[in-house]
C-alpha cells in the first residue's frame, strides 16, 4: 500500500502516475477531503498526522511508500513523513512543486510569515488590498480588514473565518480556481486593487497567474513563504 500525502494538484498527477497500484491519499482539510473523495472515493483520509499517529498509520496499514505532494508550506508534516519514514525503513519520496524564486524582484515584497505580511501592510499606503493566501491566515489581516479584500473558496467556513475577522460580506470574494492571467486582471481592475497578498506555492498553483497580473498593473505583490 502507498500512502500518498496530498492536497495539491501534484497529487491528482501522483496518482495518475500511479495507476492502478492500491494506494491511500491523506488531506489534512475539508476543502480537500470534499475535492479528493469526490474524484477518488473511498481512497482519501481526512486526518493531521502526528509522528505518532502516522507511525501507527504506516504499520496498521501495511504502508510500503510515502510519495509527499503537500504543499509547499505545509513544513511540519513533511518534517514528520521524512523521519518517521526513515524510523520505518520505507522510502520517502519528495514530489513537492518547487517555488518560485523572487529574489531581488521589483514589485515584490516577500516575508516569511501571513502575520509578518500584515505587519507590513499596516504600515503601508495600501488602501485596496486583495488577500488571496486563503482562509486559515485571515485572521491575521484582522486589522486590515477595512482596507481590502478576501478571496477564498466558497464554503461556509472560509467565509465565516473572515467575516469572524472583521470583513464585510461585501469585502469577501468566494471563488474556486484556478485563476487566469486575465481574470486576475480583470478582478483586480474592477475592484481598483492596489496591492496583492498571496502564498509562493510554485508552479500550478495559480501564483503565476497571480504575479502576472501584478506586473502588468504595475501594483505591488506581498508574498507570504
Amino acid at each position: 500500500m502507498i500512502l500518498v500525502l496530498g492536497g495539491t494538484s501534484t497529487t491528482h498527477q501522483i496518482v495518475a502516475e500511479l495507476g492502478n497500484q492500491p494506494l491511500i491519499i491523506s488531506v489534512a482539510t475539508d476543502y480537500g477531503q470534499r475535492e479528493f473523495s469526490a474524484r477518488y472515493p473511498g481512497r482519501v483520509l481526512h486526518t493531521r498526522f502526528s509522528a505518532e499517529s502516522l507511525a501507527h498509520f504506516i504499520t496498521g496499514q501495511d504502508i510500503a511508500r510515502i510519495i509527499d505532494t503537500t504543499h509547499p508550506h505545509a513544513r511540519e508534516i513533511s518534517a514528520i513523513a521524512r523521519t518517521v519514514a526513515a524510523q520505518q525503513s520505507i522510502p520517502y519520496e519528495d514530489r513537492i512543486r518547487p517555488v518560485a524564486e523572487l529574489a531581488a524582484q521589483p514589485g515584490i515584497i516577500t516575508c516569511q510569515s501571513a502575520a509578518e505580511a500584515a505587519t507590513y501592510l499596516l504600515g503601508s499606503p495600501h488602501q485596496r488590498i486583495l488577500f488571496t493566501t486563503g482562509s486559515n491566515t485571515i485572521p491575521h489581516f484582522a486589522p486590515l480588514a477595512t482596507r481590502g479584500y478576501a478571496r477564498v473558496l466558497p464554503f461556509e467556513d472560509s467565509i465565516a473565518k473572515c467575516v469572524a475577522a472583521g470583513f464585510e460580506r461585501s469585502r469577501i470574494i468566494a471563488l474556486q480556481g484556478p485563476f487566469s492571467t486575465d481574470f486576475n486582471l480583470a478582478l483586480c481592475r474592477e475592484y481598483r486593487i492596489d496591492c496583492l497578498v498571496t502564498k509562493n506555492s510554485g508552479a500550478g498553483s495559480g501564483f503565476d497567474e497571480k504575479r502576472e497580473a501584478c506586473l502588468e498593473l504595475g501594483i505591488e505583490m506581498v508574498v507570504v513563504g
